[in-house]
């Protein structure tokens, strides 16, 4: 099988499901920007060769919005990733475990650059947004927490303020794997946990779930955008995703630690 044959079935087979939600979004300050229901419907043919989204943003009764995109195997599935058809720029790429990112390739001077990573653990999903503005300033981030299960969520709670702190400190071993653009994986590496960058925000949001990002990006300066969510007291999931001094996607790494 070649890596973009990999690439795809690692999608279909962790991300095709009712993804019942809620989608928060906030100010580089971390205030509340605006909260509301969603369901993100990936459904496909018996092959799994042809995907139908859809998206519906539920913020009340009266106000429901939805939209779809179809895209397959044969014309979306590329050598550096899935081409969805809401972005051309941007790709997906997903490890076997279902962890998944959906990546700017290039960062370029005067347009918005942005992220979404991707976290799996049994029939949850959580996603991470992180999106800068054309002069590259932090202009939001963003948590939608799912459960395939339905919603409301017995994991998931209904608190969407941030916090102020969270206790990441002890002895967190694990493993991490890299993907590089052409979706070559490495090996899995033992580590242990770092959450520290120097000149990063640091956002805490509800249920475990935590951000690391500069507060500006630029071409010519290497940047890592980073995110971890404490599954359990003594499981960590953590993404981090890297880009280079011209400003391309140079890796994603999945890093699964523990006490």
């Amino acid at each position: 099988m070649d890596l973009k044959e990999q690439n795809w079935q690692n999608f279909t087979a962790n991300h095709l499901r009712d993804w019942h939600g809620i989608w928060t979004r906030y100010s580089p300050s971390g205030e509340v920007k605006e909260s509301f229901q969603s369901l993100r419907s990936f459904q496909s043919n018996p092959e799994q060769t042809t995907i139908h989204h859809t998206n519906r943003y539920i913020y009340a009764e009266d106000n429901v919005k939805e939209e779809s995109w179809d895209y397959n195997q044969q014309e979306n599935s590329l050598p550096d990733g899935i081409f969805h058809p809401q972005a051309d720029s941007m790709r997906t790429i997903c490890f076997e475990s279902g962890h998944t990112a959906w990546v700017t390739r290039q960062l370029k001077p005067d347009s918005y650059f942005g992220v979404e990573l991707f976290f799996r653990y049994e029939e949850l999903r959580h996603s991470v947004g992180i999106v800068y503005d054309k002069q590259g300033v932090l202009f939001r981030t963003a948590n939608i927490r799912e459960d395939a299960r339905g919603f409301p969520s017995q994991y998931w709670s209904k608190e969407i303020e941030q916090v102020s702190e969270r206790n990441l400190s002890g002895n967190w071993q694990g493993t991490y794997v890299t993907m590089t653009p052409d979706l070559k994986i490495s090996e899995p590496v033992a580590t242990h946990l770092n959450w520290v960058w120097e000149g990063h925000n640091t956002f805490f949001l509800p249920d475990g779930v935590s951000i690391s990002c500069p507060d500006q990006v630029s071409v010519g300066t290497p940047c890592t955008l980073a995110a971890n969510w404490l599954v359990t007291p003594s499981k960590l999931q953590q993404l981090k995703v890297k880009y280079d001094e011209s400003g391309a996607f140079a890796a994603l790494t999945l890093e699964q630690l523990h006490l």
